[in-house]
């Protein structure tokens, strides 16, 4: 196999990523108009308590990613990865499009919160195997010394779902009053979603099934219970996932969550510079995402992990210390550096895509993924917003930090031991 990506490896990580952009495309919006959203399904006389339902309501998806991600990444290890590739992604795009034509509490009473909460149970279970496919997917198809590059492509790839949602938000801000907003505006990035999902759903029809299932299907080499596999013999790769996925919440307050922090009643800086930052920052994110697997294919997955780290600490902390001047041109920058540096999180996937061998891979990262996702990423959006809100603005700051502190402890010996041993195990069963 060449060493180098061809034609057609491009186009495979194009069409990969579509899905994960269109997952953090409605993260952004539903988080980025969650005041309107509490609003009209969330009335009541207590803001915090409003505050509190509108953030479960989107958090509730992460609780239902690991049962979903197990079934869906059990099918995707015995009938192909495609076929749940093209499904997970159907079945985001419709609770999608149907959140933006839903009925609001004015009109249809406890009926609408109700919907809107079905709808992102609807989102949770398709995402529980999209993002893990994606990885999966590219990883069976580039050659194994730009399997960091290829990784790193799908984790920029979510992020530009991040730069679309920022996008979709700065332009409905800048064309719509807020009355006109409230009225029938926050529908349209909902149906614009759906629409795009369909689209990428076709689009996706021209992939083909990864070399390595087809292989591993002619020579009988697939395990009718994956998961069990998973749960048996690979217990320590699973921990090891499930704690690298929680660093992937970084990503998730920084670039989500400090918009909604700068815009609050603390900060009051003006919503339409935050989005044109936001989406700069988003794009410096993609940026440094590449990089970061460039950087992990030549020096190795250690040393990225401990440079970056340090890098994101600094500059995300100074930023944050930064929005209290009100200082735009500093914030700005702050912002976009600390950005640049958060493609560390491209670096997690590298770490778990290679803890599992081929005939139980997906279903190994669907699990523990979507386990990390539900302790960890649903708890942080939950949490996280109403804490710098309403007791500490410093407090996102703070969570970087642990979490930066706790990438230091991946690329220690011991687990490194733990991923060469099982990284060798996946080449002899390849």
């Amino acid at each position: 196999m060449s060493n180098r990506l061809k034609l057609q490896d491009g186009k495979t990580l194009t069409l990969a990523s579509l899905g994960g952009a269109l997952e953090f495309y409605d993260f952004i919006v539903f988080l980025t108009f969650a005041p309107f959203l509490q609003t009209l399904f969330f009335p009541s006389d207590s803001p915090l308590l409003s505050s509190i339902m509108t953030y479960l309501t989107y958090a509730v998806a992460y609780f239902v990613r690991p049962l979903s991600g197990v079934i869906m990444a059990h099918f995707g290890d015995l009938i192909g990865r495609k076929k749940m590739f093209m499904l997970s992604l159907f079945l985001m795009a419709i609770p999608t499009l149907l959140i933006g034509l839903l009925p609001t509490y004015e009109q249809i009473g406890y009926a609408a919160p109700v919907l809107l909460l079905i709808m992102r149970l609807l989102q949770g279970i398709a995402l529980g195997g999209e993002v893990p496919s994606a990885h999966v997917f590219v990883t069976e198809h580039v050659p194994q010394n730009r399997i960091g590059l290829a990784n790193s492509m799908i984790a920029s790839g979510l992020t530009f779902g991040v730069v679309i949602g920022h996008f979709a938000a700065y332009l409905i801000y800048t064309n719509f009053s807020n009355d006109q907003i409230l009225s029938f505006a926050w529908r349209y990035p909902f149906i614009c979603g759906g629409v795009l999902g369909l689209i990428a759903v076709y689009l996706r029809r021209y992939l083909r099934e990864t070399p390595v299932f087809l292989e591993m299907k002619k020579r009988k080499e697939l395990i009718d219970m994956p998961i069990k596999e998973v749960l048996k013999s690979y217990k320590p790769a699973t921990m090891i996932s499930i704690l690298a996925t929680w660093l992937l919440t970084t990503g998730v307050v920084l670039v989500v969550l400090a918009p909604n922090l700068m815009k609050s009643d603390i900060f009051k800086i003006d919503p339409e510079f935050v989005s044109k930052i936001a989406i700069l920052a988003t794009v410096m994110n993609m940026v440094g995402s590449i990089i970061a697997g460039i950087v992990s294919d030549k020096l190795g997955i250690r040393k990225t992990v401990v440079i970056y780290s340090i890098l994101l600490a600094d500059t995300s902390y100074a930023f944050f210390n930064s929005l209290g001047s009100g200082d735009h041109t500093t914030i700005g920058f702050l912002y976009s550096l600390a950005a640049l540096f958060l493609g560390l999180v491209a670096c997690v996937p590298i770490i778990i895509i290679k803890l599992f061998p081929a005939n139980i891979r997906l279903s190994g990262i669907g699990f523990s993924y979507n386990i990390g996702n539900a302790l960890f990423a649903g708890l942080t959006t939950f949490t996280v917003p109403v804490i710098a809100e309403h007791v500490n603005p410093m407090f996102i700051a703070d969570y970087i930090l642990f979490l930066c502190a706790v990438y230091q402890l991946l690329p220690r010996q011991k687990i490194h031991e733990v991923l060469c041993l099982i990284t060798i195990s996946d080449n002899k069963a390849q």
